[in-house]
């Protein structure tokens, strides 16, 4: 069986797929926590590269012959320079809402007030609020809300600086060049930075085979939103992925 490996965005976890996961039954899921979030959060701050070593391990400590990764955002950067990288066994990407091996496009003074956040500690509540309600179309249930609302708090500060003053600012685009597999790439209709132009124009081109759908009623944190939308097109990718395998 194919398993999937789940990345996710700045300030989640990997709880943040299990309504996703819930929607996959029959699938083998690995969601994982990346370095500085989660129950990873003590790890502190990774660069991309040494996040891309720490990623081949985990699919090396699953002994995976055959996996697709899915990366959210930040994770979805580190997705396509995994898959840049044409590790064994790899049969497909999906990237929602992904940032770009290219510098992520951000408004420098959104940047500049989230660095605040967490210049001495952890977001207070109100700010981490203000980071989710930014992010999504609409406003999530009060239980998905406060889950959202403690990953970004228990965040590691190093973590969310770090990636905000280097990680999305790195330039991999030459590097990552355009890649030879089946790719889903996922966008809200409602995203603003990273919505259906961003991911036309800065993630489609690194793949041969790119196929973007745009969830409606979404914004950034489609995970959250629209979580049985985005298991469908992931479901149907990974039966498009088995069927190509087979001819």
């Amino acid at each position: 069986m194919t398993r999937l490996f789940f990345l996710h965005a700045l300030g989640a976890s990997a709880r943040s797929w299990d309504r996703v996961i819930e929607a996959l039954p029959g699938h083998d899921n690995v969601a994982l926590d990346l370095p500085g979030f989660g129950d990873n959060a003590a790890m502190g701050h990774w660069s991309v590269v040494d996040t891309l070593h720490w990623f081949a391990g985990e699919v090396a400590r699953y002994d995976s012959a055959r996996w697709i990764v899915v990366g959210h955002s930040m994770g979805g950067k580190i997705a396509t320079l995994t898959a840049a990288r044409r590790p064994a066994g790899l049969a497909g990407v999906v990237l929602v809402a992904a940032s770009p091996p290219a510098p992520e496009p951000m408004d420098e003074a959104r940047r500049a007030e989230m660095l605040d956040w967490f210049a001495n500690g952890p977001a207070t509540q109100a700010q981490a609020e203000k980071f989710v309600a930014a992010n999504t179309a609409g406003p999530l249930p009060h239980n998905l809300a406060e889950k959202a609302i403690a990953d970004v708090r228990g965040s590691s500060p190093a973590a969310w600086r770090g990636w905000l003053k280097e990680g999305a600012r790195e330039d991999w685009d030459a590097k990552a060049g355009v890649i030879n597999l089946p790719a889903l790439i996922v966008a809200g209709a409602e995203d603003g930075d990273l919505g259906e132009d961003a991911q036309r124009r800065l993630n489609a081109p690194h793949y041969t085979h790119p196929r973007v759908e745009v969830i409606a009623e979404a914004a950034h944190l489609i995970p959250y939103e629209k979580p049985e939308a985005l298991a469908a097109l992931i479901a149907a990718h990974v039966r498009h992925i088995k069927q190509e395998g087979e001819r």
